[in-house]
């Protein structure tokens, strides 16, 4: 479920209230506020320069979260986009000052998705803060308001020539009440967003190294912890030797996380059902390889838990044998599919299966936190810096208003840094060492084997055909780890479907699972797309009029403008291609199929697929649907950068368990697709819809590409692959 801020022009509130204070770890952003910089409101500060600083209260994860936000105050506000500088807008700060970003403790607006809902706020404080620069023009030079106009920075009277720059009106500016708030730009008058090549704000930070990234915090008398949790998730710690490792060079001490220890009584809530943290032992030390090589040759003892035995093989059988059996919950059915089936006719079915998967961070997990008996101070690379500060003052016992979190950039996210039981973590062991700062860092091995997994799952489908080839009847059963019915229960096919049904049975595991980018839809979209491939190919049609056929009904009429311009731009149905390559496609939209309350996405793709069974991408067109786009060179990026985690996932990713454990643990064993591997990947924006629709960029692109290169790989070798990753398969051919 998505929350929206909803605000009402003529309640606009401006405050102009003090940034909350807190004990500072010398390290700060890039983009800080200087005591130059002049508040117009809550949103907008502007320095004598003209430099117009934006606050955003979401962290930069690779989004562009932090150009997209100030690009809508800069369409409203007629500035100079070389002069945008980004504030962080810190929780604790936010929570001082009325909740103004967040609405409310718990509510969403501090995650680093969804950056489109903010869209009406942010357009709001900048035609506000342009209102009040053009009073005070207004005054000073006795003039009408409405003989003025911004652009570029600057308050023009266009009758007589005289122009005033932003920053020699902002001090009168931020004194000036308006009667009421503006009107906002409607998308057809925009001139900047959806039109401009904006460059983005963050790209000369990380250019040029002073981005501050979690892992770069530094503060006076720190120290590091390299962090061991139990390696079966769920286990204990049942002993470790600290005599043999304290005249270590630079070690200072060994700490234990007990989740069953005593804990603070609190009635916060956190923004996600968050457990006490993960049985751990920690060696802290005055550097982290110290820290590291100490931990390595720890004495220690765990007590692996109920999840000792279990294995990836025995999660695959219970699994299919579940969505072979049946009996779950229903949680869609249109007419009588099971009895329709029954009676037989022309049945297909299939079942597929996918992994567990890990995020695969750049970055590791790590956060560095100062914890004092009446303090608690933070920097970490998180998603939701909000939930952070929350769970820092329920696992500490320190008041909410004394904890001060500061969202660093974050190299890589995924959803993996959404839930803060890393963030958990940090305070777990920081308290320990109350007094002084201390660095926790998972190890790269530590990262993949002590995550918040992609669930696996396993999918049956089957239907059966009418003389006109398409599905009188549909049954998809999926299973797994906490199963995900999402786009399935509402797809556009079932419009063309009589009988119809989803069905979900849980097959739980030890391991956590948390929000892999775009979750439950990762995956289903597999199953679905494969399937109605499947189908058509049974029904000895096309795959591409399959389903303008089976969308012929759907009161959308998005999906087949997607359609088609994928259609058109990845010129389907090309002849005379080389043997061993072939053209395959998917589609589908995030978060729901809801008919215009959903991103569209379909990807064409061109595959070679050589003797010895390499499978190579060569080509990928994207044809979308967001109704409008705010940033074209973002959503660019967006589409590309999910099309490749898409491909990697599709060919390369997937983590076994032995024994309780997580048998990966590096890049060695969990490879990655290389620059020399991806491909041509080319982004049309010939599928938007426009009018009052706008939806989101991030998760959409992670899907389709798994389903369109299947297909592909079909049409190219006859063979049909129905489990993910591809390089469990033999796709040799001669």
């Amino acid at each position: 479920m998505t929350n929206r801020l909803e605000m009402n022009r003529r309640q606009f509130v401006v405050t102009t209230a003090a940034v909350g204070g807190g004990m500072a770890l010398g390290v700060r952003p890039a983009g800080a506020q200087t005591a130059a910089d002049i508040e117009i409101n809550p949103w907008v500060l502007i320095a004598a320069d003209g430099t117009v600083s934006v606050r955003v209260g979401k962290t930069e994860i690779g989004n562009g979260a932090v150009s997209t936000l100030p690009m809508m105050v800069c369409e409203e506000l007629g500035c100079d986009w070389n002069k945008i500088k980004v504030l962080a807008a810190e929780p604790n700060w936010d929570m001082k000052n009325n909740n103004v970003f967040a609405g409310k403790i718990g509510a969403r607006n501090f995650n680093s998705n969804r950056s489109y809902q903010s869209l009406e706020q942010f357009q709001q404080a900048g035609a506000s803060v342009r209102e009040r620069l053009k009073a005070a023009a207004a005054r000073n030079w006795n003039v009408g308001v409405a003989d003025l106009t911004v652009n570029n920075g600057e308050v023009i009277h266009v009758a007589s020539g005289r122009k005033a720059a932003f920053g020699q009106l902002a001090a009168q500016a931020a004194q000036i009440k308006l009667d009421k708030e503006p009107a906002v730009k409607a998308p057809d008058q925009w001139t900047f967003l959806g039109k401009a090549r904006a460059p983005r704000t963050d790209v000369k930070g990380k250019v040029d190294g002073s981005a501050v990234f979690g892992l770069d915090v530094k503060a006076p008398n720190m120290l590091y912890a390299a962090l061991r949790q139990s390696p079966v998730m769920g286990g204990k710690l049942r002993s470790f030797d600290f005599n043999a490792i304290k005249d270590r060079p630079g070690v200072h001490s060994v700490v234990v996380v007990d989740p069953s220890e005593a804990r603070p009584k609190t009635d916060l809530k956190t923004l996600y059902a968050e457990p006490a943290p993960q049985s751990a032992v920690a060696v802290i030390a005055d550097s982290f390889w110290h820290a590291k090589s100490a931990l390595d040759v720890l004495p220690v003892q765990w007590d692996d838990g109920p999840g000792a035995n279990t294995n990836s093989e025995d999660f695959f059988k219970t699994a299919i044998a579940a969505v072979n059996r049946g009996g779950g919950t229903v949680n869609r059915k249109e007419g009588d599919p099971l009895a329709v089936i029954a009676k037989g006719g022309k049945l297909v079915e299939a079942t597929y299966q996918a992994p567990f998967l890990e995020h695969a961070l750049m970055e590791p997990l790590n956060g560095t936190a100062l914890v004092t008996a009446n303090n608690v101070e933070m920097w970490i690379s998180t998603q939701a810096s909000q939930n952070v500060m929350l769970l820092a003052a329920i696992e500490t016992g320190v008041p909410l208003n004394n904890v001060v979190v500061h969202a660093a950039n974050a190299g890589g996210a995924f959803g993996r840094r959404i839930f803060g039981d890393d963030a958990r973590m940090v305070v777990a062991v920081a308290k320990k060492v109350p007094g002084r700062p201390v660095k926790v860092i998972w190890s790269r091995e530590e990262t993949t084997r002590q995550g918040r997994f992609n669930p696996f799952s396993v999918a049956k489908l089957q239907a059966v055909l009418g003389a006109d080839g398409l599905p009188e009847a549909m049954v998809i059963r999926i299973a797994g780890h906490t199963p995900s019915t999402g786009v399935l229960i509402d797809t556009p096919y079932a419009s063309a479907i009589p009988n119809f049904m989803v069905e979900s049975i849980p097959t739980n595991t030890h391991l956590l699972t948390g929000p892999w980018r775009g979750p439950g839809y990762n995956t289903n979209v597999f199953f679905l797309e494969s399937f109605v491939d499947e189908l058509a190919h049974a029904a000895g049609k096309d795959p591409m009029d399959y389903r303008r056929s089976l969308f012929a009904k759907w009161s959308d009429p998005a999906w087949l403008k997607v359609l088609n311009e994928a259609a058109a731009k990845g010129e389907w149905g090309k002849k005379n291609l080389p043997k061993g390559t072939a053209q395959g496609f998917a589609i589908g939209a995030w978060p729901n199929s809801k008919p215009n309350d959903a991103s569209i996405i379909a990807n064409l793709v061109q595959v070679t697929v050589s003797t010895d069974g390499s499978v190579k991408v060569d080509t990928v067109d994207i044809a979308f649907d967001t109704g409008k786009v705010l940033h074209p060179d973002g959503i660019t990026a967006q589409f590309e950068g999910g099309t490749i985690m898409g491909i990697n996932k599709t060919l390369n990713e997937e983590l076994t368990v032995r024994n309780g454990r997580v048998v990966q643990g590096n890049f060695d064993d969990y490879p990655m697709v290389r620059i020399a591997d991806t491909p041509t990947i080319k982004v049309h924006f010939g599928g938007l819809t426009g009018g009052a629709k706008l939806t989101e960029a991030g998760e959409p692109p992670i899907a389709p590409p798994a389903p369109a290169i299947a297909n592909a790989v079909f049409r190219a070798t006859g063979k049909r692959i129905r489990a993910l990753p591809f390089r469990n398969h033999d796709l040799s051919w001669s």
